[in-house]
């Protein structure tokens, strides 16, 4: 997620247009309607087209901005109900914290060193690289009180992870889709 010009919190996952919709300009030079004539959709849109006991999580890529308050509590209520609030940035997590401290924060992480900050931010979930997924981690992480997920299985390596109930989500792509399932039977 980033936001517009104006500050709208807009679907988006990389800083500029370039390399999905071939406009080298980043996302926070446009306005939300020259975004929306590229087809890009605002968070608005995006909860309004979904019903409201889908589960989301929301992944941060910069400091929010009070359109995303906004938003999120018109369309899920002030404790923002069924989002989560996901980010790579420890300094996005506090922010959020700070104007909403009852909201679902997970901690992205790339490292089994990012992802111990997870419980001094405050964090409710932890978000990790299917790789650093092992029994000691997973146990680790839970025993903090942490709710954890993993990404990206992309194929059948790593797709034992697909069955573990300590798991609360597992991001899935392609052929791990298809590994995955097979892993829950």
């Amino acid at each position: 997620m980033r936001f517009s010009a104006e500050g709208a919190a807009v679907i988006v996952h990389d800083e500029t247009l370039d390399r999905i919709f071939g406009v080298p300009r980043r996302v926070s030079e446009l306005s939300v309607g020259e975004l929306a004539g590229l087809g890009v959709p605002t968070l608005a849109e995006a909860l309004a087209a979904m019903p409201a006991t889908t589960l989301i999580d929301l992944e941060l890529k910069e400091q929010p901005t009070d359109a995303l308050f906004t938003t999120l509590v018109a369309a899920r209520g002030a404790e923002a109900e069924g989002v989560v609030i996901s980010s790579f940035y420890p300094g996005v997590l506090r922010a959020v914290g700070e104007r909403a401290p009852g909201w679902s924060r997970w901690l992205n992480a790339e490292t089994v060193i990012e992802a111990e900050q997870a419980t001094a931010l405050g964090c409710v979930g932890l978000s990790v690289s299917i790789d650093l997924l092992n029994d000691e981690s997973i146990s680790r992480w839970r025993a903090a009180g942490l709710e954890v997920a993993a990404w990206t299985l992309r194929s059948g390596e790593g797709a034992a992870w697909a069955s573990d109930l300590r798991l609360t989500a597992l991001c899935v792509e392609g052929e791990g889709a298809t590994a995955a399932h097979a892993a829950t039977r």
